[in-house]
Order: C-alpha cells, then sequence, then structure tokens
C-alpha cells in the first residue's frame, strides 16, 4: 500500500496526524492526538509493534479474545488497539484526562485489507470502474451540533478515555489498481461521490472539498492497494 496524504486547514484547524508506514507497505497506522503528541506517537508505537510481532509469526500474548467472526488481520490491528488504549489509560488518563487519540490501524495480506480505527478518519473504497464506497465512517460531533454556522472540529470518539473502547474493525477484498480514501473532517462534499476511478486524486478531491466547504479543515487520504 502507498499513501498520499493532505492537510487543509482555514482560520479553523484540524490537529495533523502522525503516520507510519511499513517499508514494504503491508501497515499504515494514522494517528491524530487530541491533546499531548507524545501520547499519539505511544499510542502509534504500540500499535506497530504488536502487528510487527504478529505478522512476523512470533508468538505474542494478549489479555483480549480473539473474535471468530472476522479474520485474524483483523483480530491482529483490534487488539493492537486495544493494547494501545490500556496503556494510554492506565498511564496517562486514568486519574484525570490528559489526552485522546483518533486513530486508524490498516493491515494487507495477500488480496486482504483488515482495518480497526477509534474515530476518524472515515474510509472509502474506490473500485475500478465502480463508484465511491463507503467502508466505515467515523461521525464528527461538531456535524451533529451544526446548524447555521461551521463549528470547529470534534471527535466523536477517542481512544485511552475509558478501560474499553469503541473499535470498528472489518477486513475487505482488493485487486490491484483500487484505492482506499481516508477522510477525516465534518462532512464529505456531495460532487466527491460523483467522481469516477480515473478522477479520484488528492487534487480532484480537495478542490472538490474546499469548493463546497472553504471554512471547514480536514486531512485527506489516498492509498494505492
Amino acid at each position: 500500500m502507498k499513501l498520499q496524504e493532505r492537510s487543509y486547514s482555514s482560520k479553523m484547524v484540524r490537529p495533523k496526524p502522525m503516520i507510519h508506514v511499513e517499508e514494504d507497505g503491508s501497515l499504515i497506522v494514522i494517528v491524530t492526538s487530541w491533546g499531548q503528541p507524545e501520547h499519539g506517537e505511544r499510542a502509534l508505537n504500540e500499535v506497530v509493534k504488536y502487528v510487527s510481532a504478529a505478522k512476523a509469526d512470533v508468538e505474542v500474548t494478549s489479555p483480549f479474545e480473539f473474535l471468530t467472526c472476522i479474520s485474524d488481520e483483523a483480530n491482529y490491528v483490534r487488539t493492537a488497539l486495544m493494547i494501545a488504549n490500556d496503556a494510554l489509560y492506565r498511564g496517562e488518563n486514568r486519574k484525570e484526562y490528559a489526552s485522546g487519540v483518533e486513530i486508524l490501524a490498516l493491515f494487507k495480506r495477500g488480496s486482504q485489507v483488515a482495518w480497526a480505527q477509534v474515530g476518524a478518519p472515515s474510509i472509502f473504497m474506490q473500485r475500478q470502474n465502480q463508484s465511491l464506497q463507503p467502508l466505515s465512517v467515523a461521525s464528527d460531533l461538531a456535524s451533529e451540533m451544526r446548524d447555521s454556522m461551521n463549528l470547529p472540529p470534534l471527535p466523536a470518539q477517542l481512544l485511552g478515555l475509558d478501560p474499553t473502547c469503541n473499535i470498528q474493525t472489518g477486513h475487505t477484498h482488493v485487486n490491484e489498481g483500487d484505492k482506499l480514501m481516508l477522510f477525516a473532517g465534518t462532512a464529505v462534499a456531495p460532487s466527491v461521490w460523483g467522481l469516477q476511478s480515473y478522477e479520484i486524486d488528492l487534487n480532484m478531491i480537495t478542490n472538490a472539498m474546499v469548493q463546497q466547504e472553504p471554512e471547514l479543515p480536514f486531512w485527506l487520504g489516498l492509498i494505492a492497494i
């Protein structure tokens, strides 16, 4: 997997995410820290350490149960997020909130991409000769409270604030030439849904977003499979 990314800010600002991409492209981790940046780095490192050991067939132990209803790869990234949540909660937020993070881990093995996430970014699939389809959508509280005025971004789900966390996880089959669009922001511009597969690039999507809502900040990622 190869990632291109871009941040857009106006008078309002969305924190820029930290990104880890494995050299072989098999693992991508995207962390947005709402608080201290080093806490986001800690969560990222926990995820990379666990998934790297799991994919290398190193015997790893975990206090968390594997789910039989999802693939092994999806279990790996889900367990990694649970470990990161536990580390951040116990280490930083047990007595009072210091930081929370939004996090997405994508793990590709063979023709499968598995993901686990808490909060943004949302994941959309662009298969060849098909329209854009949502795989996993993250909500933004600013969109829920938005009326006649635009509000700064406000995450609805954060990792590390509670002993448990709501992890969205899944997996999908992919082919060479497919693309994943990642979006963290208040709303996707309607014109983006009409873009053809050959039009899905950072410039086209960014222009569509800015023309629709120039005041709203966002982060955009595009992954070539």
